[in-house]
């Protein structure tokens, strides 16, 4: 990560860790930082892999906490479901796609405005996200080679 990329990383977090009473740990930073921007959608292990690099002595569990913790703030989104819980850059509203064989997730932008069903009238979403699960365009074509044989 850049050095501007990270003070900014660092700016951010500061004022959350303000906000809500936490220390800005360099701990905190270092997994903030690594996923701040990262589209790839990182599982715990491959965050907790990365930002050891960096602080060898850190846990998996104090990962895991750190994660839960950004998310439960808003600077974070966490997907659940797949196969291992896994975080987005992204805490706005977007969409994902899941490709059921290799596990990849790729975001797309959800339409302005998007309609809730008229038998939600009264609820107030908090946030929007649409999952739809598949093969990916890598997938699908060596599925079908794989079928052609």
């Amino acid at each position: 990560m850049a050095t501007t990329e990270r003070v900014q990383a660092y700016e951010e977090l500061r004022r959350v860790c303000a906000e809500r009473g936490w220390k800005c740990t360099p701990q905190r930073l270092a997994v903030y930082a690594h996923l701040r921007g990262n589209l790839t959608h990182p599982s715990v292990n491959e965050i907790w892999e990365a930002v050891r690099e960096e602080l060898p002595s850190i846990t998996r569990e104090s990962v895991f906490r750190i994660l839960t913790e950004l998310s439960g703030a808003g600077l974070i989104s966490r997907l659940d479901k797949i196969v291992d819980a896994r975080f987005d850059s992204r805490a706005d509203d977007h969409g994902h796609l899941v490709c059921e064989r290799c596990g990849c997730v790729i975001d797309f932008e959800l339409p302005s405005g998007l309609p809730l069903p008229s038998s939600l009238r009264g609820f107030r979403a908090r946030h929007t996200e649409l999952r739809i699960s598949g093969l990916c365009a890598s997938c699908a074509a060596a599925l079908s080679e794989e079928e052609r044989k």
